[in-house]
């Protein structure tokens, strides 16, 4: 022992800073859907947005969802982001506010795709479509929610796909989350061709989402 410190000799322990308030209030609760998934993959901001990086999402989780077959839900990858929320409440990103006030902006990203029999990883390119839908929202000001449509004018996934646009609904699993620093609702992502979206804008985004889910192909989700 160092007889000054009272502290054993070697090298200095490596411990890891304390997560965040916020973003601990979103891990619990991701927690109590998934409690044998504790530790997700994830995609990660290699500069964070708050130290000048480009992407505004700390991290996007990657859990696996075993679905619900009596509900038409597959198997499937749930995405969620963390980081249009406030995770830290001290300015770096967002203004600081309090428990009873919105988070950031309020909301963060779901995602879930569909998983094949054959995959043992999920797929990456919705986290980063989830990024790109981040920029936009940050660059904007404009928030997300259930309802809302976005004209996306390309494949979500960069392939040939028809699938190029989006309808945002509530995520069912994941209910409103209360965090030190405000409210956060969780914003669904389901993907959609030309002519839903057309549908969209001439009637409601709402409206359109009932229908896709009771398209037996469809899953509830939409998955």
């Amino acid at each position: 022992m160092d007889e000054a410190s009272g502290l054993p000799h070697g090298p200095p322990m490596n411990i890891l800073p304390p997560t965040p308030a916020g973003l601990e209030s979103l891990y619990s609760l991701c927690r109590k859907i998934y409690p044998d998934q504790v530790n997700p993959l994830q995609v990660t901001a290699l500069l964070k947005f708050w130290l000048g990086g480009p992407d505004p999402l700390d991290y996007i989780s990657m859990y696996a969802n075993p679905g619900i077959p009596h509900e038409n839900i597959p198997p499937h990858w749930h995405y969620i982001s963390f980081g249009l929320s406030d995770l830290h409440g001290d300015g770096r990103v967002h203004d600081v506010t309090g428990p009873e006030s919105l988070s950031g902006f309020g909301f963060e990203l779901t995602f879930r795709l569909r998983r094949e029999p054959e995959e043992t990883a999920p797929p990456t390119w919705p986290a980063t479509l989830m990024q790109s839908l981040a920029k936009y929202v940050f660059q904007s000001g404009n928030s997300l929610c259930s309802g809302d449509h976005v004209s996306w004018h390309c494949a979500l996934d960069n392939s040939e796909s028809r699938i190029q646009h989006m309808l945002m609904t509530t995520d069912l699993q994941l209910k409103t989350a209360h965090t030190p620093f405000g409210t956060v609702d969780f914003v669904q992502i389901v993907g959609i061709c030309a002519e839903e979206l057309k549908a969209a804008q001439q009637w409601n985004g709402a409206g359109i989402l009932d229908m896709i889910t009771r398209i037996p192909s469809a899953g509830v989700l939409g998955i």
